[in-house]
């Protein structure tokens, strides 16, 4: 008897979850998204949902680019950001399918040139290990490795050993792009071809992800390309050019459009099935999605203390669902994806815009009108959140004041040299007419010009509109020569400038 009861319980339970999806109303939300552009100016933006297998909402709003006539629709180009990294967790899935390899196999079994700062921790680094953060390096190490640089993905892996932890290893997450470019290079290891290649092959094709990209090339060759747009010093948008983003494809480059990412969320959420294809097992999509390590991402009511992350994925327990999500962002670029499995529904936005709340006041509203629940209702907050932010940064700007007039204490001339930072390779500091220029070697993007601020620190002036000024202040010895410098710069997406130890090189 109680069994039957039990029985009868849960097949109404299914049966009101998904009654309770079908009813979301999105009869508003072509109004709500205009509106939502006009406040936030965002530029273009595409949406895709699905629901049981079928699409149900798939369209685009304004342009791909300012000041130009093409309209987005929902086949245009967006770079997902760090939504990328759930495909690769897909494309070791796929070996895993295949018996090629496990989760928990050792890095250093498929990579030997694999070395981190800490023995131990190389020797032990798995698959796993990978995928969920739990590196012990700080959040987001590495990013100047990868950041508009030309180091390859192998190049990229072999510099990680300089990047010292700040947490034991498992001890706790720390978010990581440079991890997923090691897994990549355990893809092409093991299948024989490039994570790229490997990718189109076995899940682009597969699904008719037929625009769906990770390589620059094949972005740049498309005409239904969405452009990316930042603030300039005035704080309006304007377009830039995007970087080739190659090295960090696997961490953070993907560019899709809803339509094909509505084929991808539809494969996931069921369980690894495109059109009666079996893309992968409903095991390895069940492990995808399976609490990893406690990772509180956000506050309530998008995140609390059960929220984890699986491998390329946020999953957070709500009201007896279970949200998984993940959202993305390069410059220019923002997106969203999230699902809800058991009521098998997936939302992806996609927008050419970066710096504004638009894309996760979208997703709110979704998740609003999915669980008809108003404690998802940010969007004023999300107004004078913008306003704040604008007024704040305005406010800075105009209240910046040169110190007292004081002078460098050496020639121009003593502070010009090569100086390098092991992790990253050679800086440079050049003089002409008088004037001093710093130069990234590996990175044409960090190149300005040095103006004398106050004693022995210059102010960086950046020559890209992407990165904001900062200072730069040498270091002497007691001979009072030049031995290195420290940069005071902004974080920079993810780069942080704090991980360099900038020494200078003798002649």
């Amino acid at each position: 008897m109680k069994i039957k009861t039990l029985f009868f319980i849960v097949i109404c339970a299914g049966m009101l979850s998904k009654s309770y999806a079908q009813n979301i109303r999105l009869d508003s939300l072509d109004f709500f998204i205009d509106t939502l552009m006009d406040d936030f100016e965002v530029t273009g933006l595409s949406i895709g949902i699905v629901q049981n297998d079928s699409i149900i909402y798939s369209k685009g709003f304004g342009l791909t680019e300012i000041g130009k006539t093409q309209k987005v629709d929902n086949q245009t180009l967006f770079g997902i950001g760090s939504i990328s990294k759930s495909f690769t967790a897909l494309t070791l899935g796929i070996l895993v399918d295949e018996g090629k390899i496990t989760w928990d196999d050792r890095v250093k079994d498929y990579l030997p040139y694999f070395e981190l700062y800490d023995p131990y921790v190389t020797e032990n680094f798995t698959i796993r290990d990978l995928l969920t953060h739990r590196s012990g390096l700080k959040d987001v190490s590495g990013g100047t490795l990868w950041y508009h640089s030309d180091y390859s993905r192998v190049e990229i892996i072999k510099r990680l050993k300089y990047l010292e932890p700040v947490s034991g290893f498992r001890e706790k997450p720390a978010y990581q792009n440079v991890m997923f470019v090691v897994a990549s290079e355990i893809v092409k290891e093991v299948s024989g071809m490039p994570w790229d290649d490997f990718l189109k092959s076995r899940v682009f094709n597969k699904l008719a992800m037929n625009n769906s990209t990770s390589l620059s090339k094949d972005r740049e060759a498309t005409s239904n390309l969405a452009q990316p747009h930042i603030w300039n010093a005035a704080y309006k948008k304007v377009a830039i050019k995007q970087e080739n983003g190659d090295n960090l494809g696997p961490g953070g480059f993907i560019y899709s459009s809803a339509k094909d990412m509505n084929s991808y969320m539809r494969l996931l959420l069921n369980d690894g099935v495109f059109k009666n294809d079996t893309i992968v097992s409903k095991d390895v999509v069940d492990e995808l999605f399976k609490p990893q390590t406690l990772f509180q991402n956000s506050g309530p009511p998008f995140g609390n203390e059960f929220s984890s992350y699986g491998f390329g994925w946020w999953l957070t327990p709500w009201n007896g669902h279970k949200i998984i999500e993940h959202s993305g962002g390069i410059d220019g670029m923002s997106a969203q994806l999230f699902m809800v499995k058991d009521l098998d529904i997936g939302v992806v936005i996609l927008t050419n815009v970066s710096k504004e709340p638009a894309s996760f006041l979208l997703k709110a509203k979704l998740l609003e009108l999915i669980f008809n629940d108003k404690s998802f209702d940010f969007y004023d907050r999300g107004i004078e959140y913008r306003k704040g932010l604008i007024k704040k940064l305005k406010k800075a700007a105009a209240n910046e004041v040169r110190p007292k007039e004081s002078y460098p204490s050496l020639a121009l001339s003593n502070y010009a040299g090569s100086y390098n930072d092991k992790m990253y390779g050679d800086i440079n500091i050049s003089l002409s007419n008088n004037k001093l220029e710093l130069s990234f070697s590996h990175t044409p993007l960090f190149k300005g010009r040095l103006i004398h601020w106050q004693f022995d620190t210059f102010k960086i002036d950046w020559y890209d509109i992407r990165v904001p000024d900062g200072f730069l202040t040498f270091n002497f010895n007691s001979q009072h020569e030049v031995t290195g410098l420290k940069l005071d710069q902004e974080d920079l997406l993810d780069v942080d400038f704090e991980e360099l130890e900038i020494i200078r090189i003798k002649n």
